[in-house]
């Protein structure tokens, strides 16, 4: 009998249909740009501030494991700029920083190790909010994709070289939430995984998870009239 739990196999398929969910999500969205602002409702500047929790081999145990990196929680600053296409519905381009905290320990290859990771995520997200009058809870969801920067650096391979190594990858996002006058509050769950050989230098490439779960402050600041 084929057990089904936790099968890459269908890890692999489901991260496949949400990329393919995002994509066809941000065509859709592309297709309504011309109504931008159709309700005479300005775009929006978006701040917000949070803490990134790690998994997989980002978060994965350093001291022993080879690919673990052992990056602790994180801040995550972001912003962008919220074009509403409907009362309800909105498209927002958006830059995010996440700085991890870094791991300064052993393994068994290298006794003294310190890593920094990072990531500088370029993106587009689709939010679907409930209408109202500003002093209501609206509850919100969103999609988003796009291009994530990773970057790794400590002296993790050998303990006389300094390594700096960055891979680009794309990123997808799914987040739930509420907003509340300007302020917006939300947990969303970013997916990132990708192979590369610059982290850890070898003869194949490596598979990497730097998935993330975001706990995630903003508030929406009215530009234009």
């Amino acid at each position: 009998m084929i057990c089904f739990r936790n099968s890459p196999i269908i890890q692999e398929l489901a991260l496949r249909l949400f990329r393919t969910f995002c994509l066809c999500a941000t065509l859709l969205v592309g297709v309504y740009l011309p109504a931008l602002g159709a309700d005479k409702h300005p775009p929006r500047v978006i701040l917000e501030a949070g803490v990134s929790h790690p998994y997989g081999q980002l978060g994965g145990d350093a001291d022993h494991t080879r690919l673990g990196q052992g990056a602790r929680d994180g801040l995550r600053l972001a912003f962008g700029m919220r074009f509403p296409l409907s009362r309800t519905v909105f498209l927002t381009p958006y830059f995010a920083f996440v700085d991890y905290g870094n791991f300064d320990g052993s393994t068994p290859e290298v006794e003294e190790v310190a890593i920094e990771s990072s990531s500088y995520r370029y993106g587009l997200e689709l939010m679907v909010r409930a209408d109202g009058p500003p002093s209501r809870v609206k509850p919100l969801l969103a999609v988003a994709m796009g291009l994530d920067r990773n970057r790794l650096t400590g002296n993790y391979q050998d303990p006389t070289a300094f390594m700096d190594e960055s891979i680009n990858s794309m990123g997808y996002n799914l987040r739930a939430g509420f907003q509340w006058k300007d302020l917006e509050f939300s947990v969303g769950y970013h997916i990132n995984r990708f192979n590369t050989w610059q982290f850890y230098h070898s003869n194949y490439r490596e598979r990497y998870n730097w998935d993330s779960l975001d706990v995630r402050g903003g508030w929406s600041i009215p530009f234009g009239d």
